[in-house]
């Protein structure tokens, strides 16, 4: 198999040659620190990942419209004011719906803008057949809480319910038909991004995720799946109030499994193992960040060891491999994987 069959294999619960490994974003640091000079596509294929993207969750650095340089502040697309930090997703500041009689004169960006796809072509024309094209998008959480600012939108659910679902209607009208160009362009695996939970729990009731959240995902799935993509939700934290609800829209994959929020990648497998694939669980916290080598180690063998067994799993970290990863740990969990990732004939 090449990279592309054996993460198709894995996220059809089938059994591929080897655990493929599976990440959306590295950062430039470790990169750098491990490859001198290597951009990430030269990188990718050094350390022969199974996946490639544009190693970014969200907007460049490049080309924004920066309101105060000083303090990494600009205005994205959407109108919400961010801030560059040291991670490769800008952090939302400030959003553009400060009461919801302005949802009514807001406009939402143009899906079918050229910017839309960004570096998907190139990596399209690169990798096309040879490693699976990924692309993180939106689903029905993220966006529609930047525009308000994600507390407030929180308390809309039960101050403003209606703005919640408009929210979701204006946001849902450019993700959806922006997920379904990069599929169209060649994107083989779409990774639904918005994150619904922190370590303690989801950050809404499961009602009011199944009344303001659940529709939206549902459309999102079944767009990808029309659109011919894979489908991976990912959503960090403790999520276990809600996973039943997750599953049965229809995911192929979960992802990151949080071991630090008690996200048990064993009991998971074996509860939901035969309708969806896990990619993650290797926590990118302090065992990628902080642990002994020889810990990180351990921890990947052990996390192979439970999920491997009957296809169905890919290998990646709990988040991303961010500027704080120590890159002779994340070179432990690489190694460790290739040692133990391969399938019995």
């Amino acid at each position: 198999m090449n990279s592309r069959e054996r993460v198709i294999a894995a996220l059809e619960r089938r059994v591929p040659d080897r655990v493929p490994y599976f990440e959306c974003v590295i950062d430039q640091k470790v990169i750098q620190a491990l490859r001198p000079g290597s951009d990430y596509f030269e990188f990718n294929d050094w350390l022969g990942m199974d996946t490639v993207g544009q190693n970014r969750s969200s907007w460049s650095r490049e080309n924004v419209e920066f309101i105060d340089k000083e303090k990494g502040l600009f205005r994205d697309k959407w109108g919400v004011i961010r801030a560059f930090g040291p991670e490769s997703t800008p952090a939302p500041i400030e959003g553009p719906i400060k009461r919801p009689e302005d949802l009514q004169t807001y406009t939402p960006p143009d899906p079918e803008a050229d910017d839309v796809l960004g570096s998907i072509p190139e990596i399209v024309a690169r990798y096309k057949g040879k490693k699976a094209i990924t692309a993180i998008c939106r689903d029905a959480f993220f966006n529609p809480a930047f525009l308000r600012g994600t507390t407030q939108y929180l308390m809309d659910m039960i101050d403003h319910p209606k703005l919640v679902h408009q929210l979701v209607e204006v946001t849902q009208s450019h993700d959806i038909r922006a997920m379904q160009r990069m599929v169209a362009a060649g994107v083989d695996v779409v990774v639904f991004g918005d994150d619904y939970a922190d370590k303690n729990g989801p950050l809404m009731s499961p009602r009011h995720f199944k009344e303001f959240v659940l529709p939206g995902l549902k459309r999102c799935v079944d767009a990808a799946h029309e659109a011919g993509a894979y489908v991976v939700k990912h959503t960090d934290g403790n999520i276990m109030p809600i996973l039943d609800m997750i599953v049965d829209t229809g995911i192929d994959a979960l992802n990151p499994l949080e071991p630090v929020a008690g996200m048990d990648i064993g009991l998971i497998k074996e509860r939901y193992g035969s309708r969806i694939a896990l990619v993650g669980n290797i926590d990118c916290g302090y065992v990628l960040s902080q642990a002994p080598v020889e810990e990180v180690r351990r921890v990947t063998r052990e996390t192979i060891r439970v999920a491997k067994p009957g296809g169905g799993y890919c290998l990646s970290s709990s988040n991303s491999i961010h500027s704080s990863v120590r890159p002779e740990n994340f070179m432990a969990m690489i190694e460790t994987w290739r040692e133990c990732r391969d399938y019995d004939d």
